[in-house]
C-alpha cells in the first residue's frame, strides 16, 4: 500500500522584491525578477520538468500523491504556458485523481481572468492570494506591486473561475500601523468570497528593507503587535472565522500547511530553494541558487537525517504554531526517533524552555504543544528575541549529496510566519 505524499513546486520569481519578505533576501533581484522569454527563467521550467521526470518513477513506488502546492516566489507569475507545461508534467508522472487539496500562491498584479480559469480547469481547487494590506499607503511602503483595488477585483474574479476555497494573506503589526488600519483591512477583507484567512504578525526579519528601517529608529511595539493581532482575530471569530492555528482563520483547514507543520506525511518539493522529506531524509536546495539548479537540479545542497537538532528545532517551530503541537507518533514515524530522545539535545531544550519563559508548554506521552491560550503571545515574544543581520542558511550542514533512491526526494511550502508572494 501506498503513502500519501505532498508535492510541492516552487516558482523562485516575483514581480517584485518586497520590503518585508524574508524568502527573498537570498534572491538576486536579476534572478526574482526574469521575464519569461528570459534564458535564465527557460532554463529553469526545464529544469524542474528534469527534477520531476526523474524523481517520479521512485516515488511512484511508495506513495500516493495528496496534496499539491505550487508556492515560492509567486507561482501566479507563470505565464499559460509555462503553467501547463509544469502541470502536464506533473500529471503525466503522477496521478493525479488522488489529489485532495491542489492550492497555487498569487499575487493580485499576476492573476488576470484567463489565466484564473485556466488554473481551475487544470485541477487547482485552492488559491492563496497575497494581498497583505486593502491600505494604497501601506502597499507602497511594503514594495507591492499592486493596490488595494486591484486585490480586489482578484479576489471576485477568482471566485467567478469557480474557485470556492479562497484564501487571502494579510499582515498586522507593521510599524507605525494603527488598530483602525488593521480593523479596516479586515473589515474590507469580510466583505470578499474569502472562505478562510491568514494572518501574520510582521516579523523584522535580518536582511530585509523594513529590518533596515527598524535600525534606523521606526517604531515597533510588542503590545501594539499583540494588540493588532487581537483585532484581527476578534473581528475574524465575531463574522463566523475559527482561528484553528495560530494566524490561520475559516474553513476547510489548509491540509497543505498542516500536513507540512504537523508531519502528517512526507513531502517532496520540487525547484530552487525547495526541500523535502523523504524516507527520513531531508534534502534542500538552498535559496538564491538559480544557475546552481538549473545546472544540476539533481544535486541536492543539504542532504542530512531528520532527526537532526536543527531540524528538530524547525519541527517544533512549525507545529507548535498549531494547537494540536508536534505529535509524538508522527514525529517519531517523519524521523525514526523518538521525540522525548530529540528533545533531550540541548539546543532543543534551550528553545523549549524559552518558550516556557513566554508561556505553557506542555509535554506528554502524545507530544509537545503549548497552552492554547499562550500560543500567540509566545510566538510574537519570541520575534522580539534578537537575531544576527545575517543571511547565512543556519539549518544544517551540508553532507554529500547523491541522487536519492527510493524513498529519499524533496519540496518546500511557503516559509510562515510570513508569506510568499
Amino acid at each position: 500500500m501506498t503513502k500519501p505524499l505532498l508535492i510541492y513546486a516552487n516558482v523562485p520569481f516575483c514581480n517584485s522584491k518586497c520590503h518585508f519578505c524574508d524568502w527573498v533576501v537570498q534572491v538576486p533581484v536579476r534572478d526574482l525578477r526574469l521575464g519569461e522569454q528570459s534564458p535564465g527563467r527557460v532554463a529553469y521550467l526545464e529544469a524542474i520538468r528534469t527534477q520531476i521526470r526523474v524523481q517520479a518513477p521512485a516515488l511512484r513506488e511508495h506513495y500516493h500523491p495528496d496534496i499539491v502546492y505550487w508556492g515560492g516566489g509567486t507561482a501566479s507569475i507563470l505565464g499559460p504556458h509555462e503553467i501547463e507545461s509544469l502541470y502536464g508534467t506533473l500529471s503525466a508522472e503522477f496521478d493525479l485523481s488522488t489529489v485532495r487539496e491542489a492550492t497555487i500562491e498569487g499575487s493580485p498584479e499576476s492573476l488576470d481572468r484567463d489565466k484564473l480559469r485556466l488554473l481551475r480547469e487544470l485541477g487547482f481547487n485552492r488559491i492563496s492570494i497575497g494581498v497583505q494590506s486593502f491600505d494604497d499607503a501601506r502597499l507602497r511602503r511594503l514594495g507591492r506591486a499592486h493596490a488595494a483595488d486591484q486585490a480586489l477585483t482578484t479576489v471576485q474574479n477568482a471566485h467567478e473561475a469557480g474557485f470556492t476555497n479562497i484564501n487571502i494573506d494579510l499582515i498586522v503589526g507593521f510599524p507605525g500601523q494603527t488598530g483602525q488600519e488593521v480593523a479596516d483591512s479586515v473589515r474590507t477583507a469580510l466583505t470578499l468570497p474569502i472562505n478562510h484567512f491568514s494572518i501574520y504578525p510582521y516579523r523584522a526579519s535580518p536582511g530585509t528593507v523594513l529590518r533596515k528601517q527598524v535600525h534606523r529608529g521606526a517604531q515597533l511595539d510588542l503590545n501594539l503587535q499583540l494588540q493588532a493581532y487581537g483585532i484581527a482575530r476578534e473581528l475574524l471569530e465575531a463574522a463566523g472565522f475559527p482561528e484553528y492555528a495560530m494566524s490561520y482563520f475559516g474553513h476547510p483547514r489548509c491540509q497543505s500547511d498542516e500536513a507540512y507543520y504537523q508531519l502528517r506525511m512526507d513531502w517532496i518539493g520540487f525547484g530552487s530553494g525547495a526541500n523535502s522529506l523523504i524516507g527520513r531524509r531531508y534534502l534542500s536546495y538552498e535559496k538564491g541558487k538559480l544557475a546552481h539548479y538549473n545546472a544540476n537540479p539533481l544535486a541536492f545542497d543539504i542532504n542530512a537525517p531528520a532527526d537532526s537538532p536543527q531540524l528538530t528545532l524547525h519541527f517544533l517551530s512549525q507545529a507548535l504554531t498549531t494547537a494540536e503541537g508536534l505529535d509524538a507518533r508522527l514525529y517519531q514515524e517523519r524521523t525514526g526517533v523518538p521525540l522525548r530522545t530529540a528533545c533531550s539535545h540541548p539546543e532543543v531544550m534551550a528553545y523549549l524552555e524559552r518558550m516556557n519563559d513566554h508561556g505553557r508548554v506542555i509535554a506528554d506521552r502524545n507530544g509537545i504543544r503549548l497552552h492554547r491560550d499562550d500560543i500567540t503571545q509566545i510566538f510574537i515574544a519570541l520575534n522580539w528575541i534578537p537575531t544576527p543581520d545575517t543571511t547565512t542558511n543556519e539549518l544544517i550542514p551540508l553532507t554529500p549529496s547523491p541522487t536519492p533512491k527510493a524513498p529519499t526526494t524533496t519540496t518546500t511550502v511557503p516559509a510562515r510566519p510570513h508569506p510568499g508572494p
